[in-house]
């Protein structure tokens, strides 16, 4: 592949402009009506995915920049470990790739400018100082999930509530599921980084328990709150089942199975919220 296309990630770029628009959608729902869309609210959105896009490829891409020792190790077919890219030409890379989807962010409205300027700050800042505590990364990662849809409904000037039980349910989730990576990754990171499961075993896994179960019972007090359908409350009660299982999994140590069902669920939600789009 491409070194370029590889230290941007295009995969996880994608899902982020797709959660994006999902945010946008759930926003004008719930307001003034996806009949009222007009040209200029496709134009905003389309502007919001991509900048959306670069700044997530700008983050994938610093993360392996300052990543390069450890990746030396154990993933040496990366770009820069492999010396396909010079670890100088990344860093300009990521940098241009943030200023790009900050600039497009000056153009829909002073709201979405300021998430986006803050997330990039805080992508920067977590890969270039902060590495080595992977704690404070899995908060940065789970919040970069949640912001994306207040980001997408910030192009309505508008952040309905519903949009924040939605973040609020993904950034639980989403932090369940990294620090099951951390678990995965014990013997990877050592010596590198410093992570919840090295500080104390037991008390993470009860954390991402804790996070399981803060995250559904947002989205099911979505359900209550907001009235919405059916085929909401089934698909949120089938992700609650797969994440009963991530949690098994988990205690058995079948780590890798443990965040791999954490991903479907995390499918299964974002099924969820498109549903409301539905009428």
């Amino acid at each position: 592949m491409n070194p370029y296309l590889e230290l941007m990630r295009i995969g996880n770029c994608v899902m982020t402009a797709i959660a994006v628009l999902i945010g946008f959608l759930v926003s004008v729902t719930f307001t003034v009506g996806l009949a009222s869309i007009n040209a200029l609210g496709f134009v905003g959105i389309i502007i919001a995915m991509v900048s959306a896009f670069f700044i997530c490829a700008g983050g994938q891409a610093i993360n392996d920049v300052y990543d390069s020792v450890i990746d030396k190790k154990i993933n040496p077919k990366k770009p820069i470990p492999s010396k396909r890219i010079k670890k100088s030409t990344a860093l300009h890379f990521s940098q241009l790739l943030f200023i790009i989807g900050v600039l497009l962010a000056t153009t829909l409205g002073t709201m979405s400018f300021l998430i986006a300027l803050v997330f990039a700050f805080l992508l920067i800042i977590y890969s270039s100082v902060l590495y080595k505590k992977k704690y404070y990364g899995n908060i940065i990662v789970a919040l970069g999930t949640a912001i994306t849809f207040v980001f997408g409904a910030s192009i309505t000037g508008m952040i309905p509530l519903i949009i924040i039980f939605f973040a609020l349910s993904a950034f639980f989730i989403n932090m369940s599921r990294e620090v099951t990576k951390d678990f995965e990754d014990l013997k990877k990171d050592k010596g590198f980084k410093v992570t919840l499961p090295m500080l104390k075993k037991k008390g993470a896994k009860l954390l991402v328990v804790f996070y399981y179960e803060i995250g559904v019972l947002f989205a099911l007090a979505a359900y209550i709150v907001f009235n919405l359908s059916y085929a909401y409350l089934l698909l949120v009660l089938i992700a609650i089942i797969v994440f009963y299982y991530a949690i098994l999994n988990l205690h058995k140590n079948s780590f890798k199975q443990s965040q791999k069902k954490s991903k479907k669920g995390m499918l299964l939600s974002l099924l969820a919220y498109i549903s409301t789009i539905i009428k």
